[in-house]
This record gives C-alpha cells, structure tokens and sequence, in this order.
C-alpha cells in the first residue's frame, strides 16, 4: 500500500479527488481541528473541504457517530469517489471550530437527519390497525401513522423515544416524562416499551 501524495498544488488537487488516495489502514482515525482543515461552501452551494497539504474535497456530507449520546461532535466528514465513501476526519468537538464552519456542518446534519421534535401529543388512538398520531412539532401540526411494533418507536437517549411513520419519517419525543401528564397517559397506554 502507498502513502498519500505530500503536498499537492492546484491542479493535483483536481486529481485527488477523482483519484483519492486509500487510507493507511481501514481503522485509522483522523481528528479534524480548526489548525489543519478549512469548512466552506463550494460549487454549486456543495460543501467543502480543505485539509493542510492535502487538497480540497468536495461534495462533502455529515454524519454523527454517536447522534445521542454526542450531538455536538465525533461528527464524521465524508466524500463520495466512485462507488466508495471516503472518510475525510472526524470533528470531536464541534464548537472548536469558527461559528460559519460550525454552521455549515449542522447544516448539513440537518439535511441527513431531518427530524420533527414532538412539542405536544393532541390525539393518539387506533386506525385502519394503526397508531394514528396528531402531534404538534417544531415545524408546526403533523399527522401520521405508524405501525405498532418496536422498531418503529426506538430509544433515544435516557428517557426519549423516535417514532418512525409509515413513510419512515423520524419524530422525536426528547423526554417522555417531560410530556404534559395526560398526554404522557395516553401515549404510553400505546407505546409502553
């Protein structure tokens, strides 16, 4: 296996990204700072990323490694070669890097992991032999249904739970136990485990 290439000018790094250079083993992590990296916006609005001596990579997605326990960080930053995902780093810490890059990233979470964050229960019954649900959310009133089984209502940390509709959209219910007490009722009378 070959090393990366040092320090690409320009139009080497037009090469980089077609022609990625393999990672030195398959478990190699590599931390992402402030120092080395550089998160911006690109063409076509795409984001971005420029590492010290490496090159500049493009089409750039966000994914958590740990979205519950860390929603601040161990936030993996990737690319797209081919048919292969390439990992670029991992950000630890997410506030440790410039408020417009910081931004950008959570952007780009927010688009991977569109979530709608149950504010309030309005109705939750049985229909068609479905949980039918009336809910208010951060984005305003929704409605949806959902099969009763436990892979559609998953933990989410200590005291939450992700519900997943029929069309596998995600609301989440941060704290159960913070839910107003009848409505708190009324939903564990249907989702109980």
């Amino acid at each position: 296996m070959t090393d990366a290439p040092a320090a690409p000018d320009a139009p080497a790094s037009e090469a980089l990204l077609k022609n990625p250079p393999p990672p030195k083993t398959e478990t190699q992590v590599r931390f992402l700072t402030p120092n080395m990296c550089r998160i911006h916006l690109g063409n076509l609005g795409a984001l971005h990323v420029t590492v010290l001596n490496e090159g500049i990579y493009g089409g750039v997605y966000a994914a958590y490694a740990f979205p519950v326990a860390h929603p601040n960080g161990y936030i993996s930053l990737l690319y797209t070669a081919g048919e292969k995902d390439f990992e670029i780093g991992l950000i630890r810490n997410l506030d440790e890097f410039p408020a417009d890059a910081a931004d950008l990233v959570r952007k780009a979470l927010r688009r991977r992991y569109f979530v709608h964050i149950v504010k309030r229960i309005v109705n939750i019954g049985w229909k068609y032999g479905l949980i039918a649900m009336d809910v208010e959310t951060d984005k305003g009133p929704a409605s949806f249904f959902m099969r009763w089984s436990s892979d559609r209502a998953v933990d989410y940390g200590q005291r939450g739970k992700v519900l997943m509709d029929l069309d596998n959209n995600r609301y989440l219910i941060p704290d159960v136990e913070a839910l107003d007490e009848d409505e708190r009722a009324e939903f564990q009378r249907y989702i109980y485990w």
